[in-house]
């Protein structure tokens, strides 16, 4: 494998700094005009690459942040924002709605269904921007009781 030359390595410090190889191209001193192109090749010639996996396997032994930490890190976060919690008012007296956070649990399922490749074949939509949150007497008890229900059932 030929070594890599001091323009690759500096591609490399660069990617490893925000995993935007466009951006780690032109950072690295490649044009602007091509550095799209640039970027992409540069991943994969093998001298590059390598040295791309090591440092990345380095980091995440250094660091201990693994593939199993982020999905459950992931899953935690979601099992945190699918319960229910009791709104209460001033005097620390339960109102008899509830609240959760449905948008950041669809997010966490929809960054586990990516990891688990389920959406392959399936066009991505743009991002839309998340629904606002459900407020205090928007939603009678039941109807957020039964949002429960049918969220339950799909996770």
């Amino acid at each position: 494998m030929p070594s890599p030359t001091p323009k690759q390595q500096r591609f490399a410090d660069e990617y490893l700094i925000d995993l935007n190889a466009t951006q780690a191209a032109i950072r690295a001193g490649y044009s602007r005009r091509t550095a799209k192109a640039q970027g992409s090749r540069l991943l994969t010639h093998p001298a590059v690459k390598g040295m791309i996996d090591e440092r990345m396997a380095a980091r995440a032994a250094r660091t201990r942040i693994t593939q199993d930490y982020v999905i459950e890190a992931i899953r935690d976060t979601v099992e945190r924002c699918r319960q229910a919690e009791p709104v209460v008012d001033r005097s620390g007296k339960e109102t008899g709605e509830y609240r959760f956070d449905p948008a950041n649990v669809l997010k966490g399922c929809d960054l586990l269904g990516k990891h688990l490749g389920m959406f392959k074949g399936v066009p991505e939509e743009p991002e839309a921007p998340p629904p606002p949150p459900v407020q205090p007497g928007n939603m009678p008890v039941e109807a957020f009781r039964e949002l429960v229900r049918v969220l339950m059932k799909e996770v």
